[in-house]
């Protein structure tokens, strides 16, 4: 626990819990690159699934790249985010659930662009089912937090 309160008394988890801005301006930050990172993901996601298929998959591998910013946005305005709530956040099971979902997705998402859409146009149906369970992990991740709120 002493961590945790640690981490609140810091300069970020000062600032995010206690200033008038500091907790909108992080949040903001962190919705954009949740739809960064999610939207971007979903969409090479549906295409691996068989939509638009008048689109080569393999052009689609430059967007690694975003999604792989959209992370980081994330990761840095999520630990800021927690910083300012760590000692109610870490022990939230909708909270712990949506880091699990996050990482996994990440994860999965990360092997479908180096397996299936830098290598070749072909879709192998082993490459949908990781697509959809990919997709259906990123929207339980943001179910999870969503829940964040409402559980404790």
């Amino acid at each position: 626990m002493e961590t945790l309160y640690w981490l609140e008394d810091s300069v970020v988890g000062m600032t995010v819990s206690s200033t008038e801005w500091g907790y909108p301006i992080i949040l903001s930050l962190h919705a954009v690159g949740m739809a960064i990172l999610v939207g971007v993901a979903l969409m090479l996601l549906v295409r691996v699934l068989g939509f638009a298929p008048a689109i080569p998959v393999t052009a689609m591998a430059p967007y690694g790249r975003v999604v792989l910013g959209g992370f980081v946005l994330n990761l840095a305005s999520g630990a800021a985010l927690f910083c300012g709530n760590a000692s109610e956040l870490f022990f939230n099971w909708a909270f712990r659930i949506k880091i699990v979902l996050v990482f996994a997705g990440m994860a999965l998402t990360w092997r479908l662009i180096r397996v299936c859409i830098r290598q070749t146009d072909d879709v192998a149906p082993t490459h949908r089912r990781l697509a959809g369970v990919a997709a259906a992990t990123w929207v339980a991740a943001i179910i999870s937090g969503r829940l964040i709120g409402y559980l404790s």
